[in-house]
């Protein structure tokens, strides 16, 4: 048992027990074994997919950040908010707590913190939905906490966190997904309950025994005889094999698993709890339709449609009811760092980046470095961006060439640039003219052209070879990030020769 102080009196905080009852409001179930407790305790489904769900949200970092404006923020990584967060109490890490809330949400459709007011700072600890239930309607004017001996101490709105999925019967109760669920959930604990029963009877196959129509009638007392001698002799112990008496015959008539679709059976309540809680059904194992391209982008909508909602739930609550308890609340927010699980690869991050630059993100020595190299000391352009030709830092900015070059370079890029415009003027749209943009044949014929100057310089074939790609390759996606931004990297070869589109 664990002693803290709250609002200026000590409380025991004493661990839920078995059988805890349950507070008033929603009916529940008639027994135990229907809680929503025994639900996620008792059935596969229900805690694979809960306890996904409550994991990956754990998972993502909250930062605190202030508005500076509309196009700038400051991140506050010791803001007050950040650090309870991060620590919640003595005995509680931030993954665990969120963790523990996800579950309360998804078993209970409502989820309870209690506020223990520290000397510096304020600390937060689980409370068992099972436990506790607000007061009032509508809005919450107090809660009372049930304890398992019975005691009932009540609690104000401002020293507990309250999180719910709306109720349209109860709107302080919080409707759990699983009460939706019940029926399905109920069907598959019958046929749980069918399966153990068959195998608990060593798989044999259930019938009736048949005798001839010309055998003589039996009384009461020797069909009681026979049923006793049969269940003594093949009731309890499998493998046996039955001898019958003349003309007699034994015809099964209970249902095979195959025939009672179980496998489908379970499959389909997997399927419907997934669907329940908006979670793809590649991600809880339901591999049927599954391809590498669509678990790619269905990673993406997790984070996107299914935990999305939830986590804009939980950053305007923190807001709401953490955020007050705080000293420094001056244009502070909080947010999920969905970037990360979202940024993809490394070669995904800096394709993406060039073309929204267009122009590489990274010196040559800051290359180096992530391969673990020495920096180039005695090459200053090592410490400098390269810049694609066809790119103008602003109207009237000369284009640029790597080294020397650029002389010779120039004429071969804006002759590249009049055979693009000729070959997509016939496209109306920037998004039709990007998707026409056949990145590879001009990175190929680009390379091949500009390969000749390097050649020509003096550079060694396979680098001439080399640095020709690079810099085609940076040259055309900096083209179409320009169509994709709707400019136009066209416009001064349509002055010298109008006549090209």
């Amino acid at each position: 048992m664990a002693i803290v102080q709250s609002f200026g009196q000590l409380q025991a905080h004493l661990p839920a027990q078995p059988g805890a009852a349950a507070p008033p409001g929603r009916a529940y179930a008639e027994d135990l074994a229907h809680t929503y407790e025994a639900m996620y305790r008792t059935q596969p489904s229900v805690r694979t997919v809960v306890d996904f769900v409550a994991r990956n949200v754990a998972q993502l970092g909250l930062h605190v950040y202030r508005r500076i404006s509309d196009l700038d923020r400051e991140r506050l990584a010791d803001h007050e908010l950040a650090r309870w967060l991060q620590h919640p109490n003595d005995d509680t890490t931030g993954y665990r707590l969120t963790e523990n809330l996800m579950q309360d949400l998804g078993i209970y459709g409502r989820g309870y913190w209690l506020k223990v007011r520290a000397k510096t700072r304020v600390q937060f600890v689980r409370i068992p939905p099972a436990q506790i239930y607000a007061t009032g309607w509508m809005v919450p004017t107090g809660f009372l906490w049930t304890l398992p001996d019975g005691t009932e101490v009540p609690l104000p709105v401002r020293d507990v966190v309250f999180f719910r999925y709306y109720d349209p019967d109860d709107p302080l109760g919080g409707l759990s997904p699983l009460e939706t669920l019940r029926p399905l959930l109920t069907e598959e604990s019958s046929a749980r309950a069918w399966r153990k029963s068959f195998w608990q009877n060593a798989a044999r196959i259930e019938g009736v025994v048949e005798r001839p129509l010309a055998a003589p009638k039996w009384s009461t007392d020797q069909k009681q005889s026979f049923r006793e001698q049969w269940q003594a002799r093949y009731g309890n112990v499998p493998g046996q094999t039955a001898v019958l008496d003349e003309g007699m015959t034994f015809r099964p008539v209970s249902f095979s698993a195959r025939d009672s679709e179980l496998t489908d059976s379970r499959k389909l309540t997997r399927e419907e709890v997934a669907s329940a809680y908006h979670v793809p059904l590649p991600l809880v194992g339901i591999l049927d339709h599954a391809t590498f391209s669509n678990i790619r982008e269905q990673h993406k909508n997790l984070y996107q449609d299914c935990l999305g909602p939830s986590l804009e739930m939980l950053q305007q609550e923190y807001e709401r009811q953490l955020l007050p308890d705080c000293d420094d609340q001056d244009r502070v927010y909080c947010e999920f760092n969905i970037a990360d699980k979202l940024k993809g690869s490394f070669e995904e991050q800096g394709e993406t980046l060039q073309r929204l630059v267009g122009r590489p993100v990274m010196t040559a020595n800051e290359g180096r470095a992530r391969l673990n190299l020495p920096s180039i000391q005695d090459d200053p352009t090592a410490n400098q961006l390269a810049l694609p030709l066809n790119t103008a830092g602003g109207a009237g900015t000369p284009l640029t060439a790597p080294q020397d070059y650029r002389a010779e370079a120039a004429p071969i890029i804006q002759a590249t640039l009049r055979r693009q415009c000729a070959a997509l003027a016939k496209y109306e749209t920037p998004r039709d003219r990007v998707s026409a943009f056949d990145a590879e044949r001009w990175d190929r014929e680009l390379a091949a052209d500009l390969a000749r100057v390097y050649r020509a310089a003096g550079v060694e074939p396979l680098t001439a070879a080399n640095q020709a790609l690079q810099l085609a390759m940076t040259t055309n996606a900096n083209t179409v990030s320009m169509l994709s931004r709707d400019d136009d990297p066209f416009a001064a070869v349509r002055e010298e020769s109008p006549h090209h589109g």
